[in-house]
């Protein structure tokens, strides 16, 4: 296990905590005390999220969390904060806001942008964070983490490629989302194994070399193909994923809103982490990243402001894990306002406008 600086004590294997994830980020993870950083955020949807207590649609129950986003003063003031620094991350702000204009995805990615940079600041040389999201903002997500960490520090745009029930729709259909996986550092020292068994050979492959492990002759001054008598451990994992979404009647499903498949997570920690390291989630939702990295043998930081949330992870760890694994709930906060979310008062007056017009 590392002698770097850890948020959690020896003994404990995760701390989940409640509260704002940037004043939880600043106020209590130490510098470089991470080795992998997953993060699903609200993909600027326009929604608003309900934990479902049943699998028909038509049951939500209680609110899990709140995807609207208005540009407003807080926005604003997210923007200056950013842009007087001189830095990377300020200027490229700056610049999509000349070209965005005052709108809500400008005060979405106001919201993003600094929890990115505590995201870097808490990675260790050797870590790496993968950002979840989908094609809405995907474009301006990659910008601010260039900003952040550097074009030289990023390595895939990985595919989620997923089925579900057809749109009605004049365009293709959309059913993938994308991670974003970026390093602390350009130098190549990163956490990273490859992946094998996930891929089938090629037809043509398998026709000139079977199934065996394929190696290279040069003792004739040339390369010549042959095989060993090995079997082959397959191609290594591409960067388009193939895994299917929770199934509305299965074991993993939670009912709660944007719940991925542990199936997802476990490539994600597997390849980027080992055994003992530290995985932060700070949008940790229903727990998937905080179980999956239990199970593999890792140690988590799971954060979220959504008291379901809170009832949802405390739940499935209990029933996964009991007590064998040591880990905490630390209340950070009175669940403090969303400072860049619309207010209620807005979302009813747009209700009313739009009744208005109807």
């Amino acid at each position: 296990m590392s002698s770097q600086p850890s948020p959690l004590t020896p003994a404990r294997r995760g701390a989940y905590f409640i509260g704002d994830n940037l004043d939880v980020l600043r106020e209590h993870v130490p510098d470089a005390s991470v080795d992998l950083v997953y993060l699903d955020p609200p993909f600027q949807s326009g929604r608003t999220y309900h934990l479902y207590t049943g699998v028909a649609a038509e049951e939500p129950g209680a609110v899990a969390f709140d995807d609207t986003w208005a540009w407003g003063e807080a926005a604003a003031r997210a923007l200056a904060a950013l842009a007087s620094g001189g830095e990377p991350i300020g200027r490229a702000l700056t610049g999509l806001h000349g070209f965005l204009g005052p709108c809500d995805m400008m005060a979405y990615l106001a919201m993003m942008a600094p929890r990115l940079v505590e995201m870097r600041r808490v990675l260790r040389a050797t870590g790496s964070v993968f950002l979840h999201c989908d094609p809405t903002a995907s474009h301006y997500l990659k910008v601010l983490m260039d900003a952040v960490f550097g074009p030289d520090c990023f390595r895939n745009e990985i595919i989620w490629r997923y089925r579900r029930w057809p749109a009605r729709a004049r365009r293709f259909q959309r059913m993938h989302d994308v991670l974003l996986f970026y390093t602390r550092e350009a130098s190549n020292e990163h956490t990273f194994h490859a992946l094998y068994g996930y891929e089938e050979l090629a037809e043509s492959t398998k026709k000139t070399f079977g199934t065996k492990k394929q190696r290279a002759d040069f003792s004739a001054g040339h390369r010549k193909p042959g095989v060993s008598d090995e079997e082959t451990k397959g191609p290594p994992l591409s960067d388009v994923w193939e895994i299917g979404v929770i199934a509305a009647k299965g074991k993993e499903r939670l009912g709660y809103p944007t719940q991925k498949p542990e199936a997802l997570l476990e490539r994600v920690i597997l390849s980027a982490s080992n055994e003992g390291d530290v995985v932060l989630d700070p949008f940790c939702g229903s727990g998937t990243t905080l179980a999956v990295a239990t199970r593999l043998g890792r140690r988590f930081l799971g954060i979220d402001r959504s008291p379901e949330s809170r009832r949802v992870v405390e739940g499935r760890l209990g029933r996964a894990f009991g007590e064998a694994i040591d880990w905490e709930i630390v209340d950070c906060a009175e669940s403090r306002p969303k400072p860049l979310a619309r207010t209620d008062a807005g979302r009813a007056g747009e209700r009313e406008n739009r009744s208005q017009v109807a």
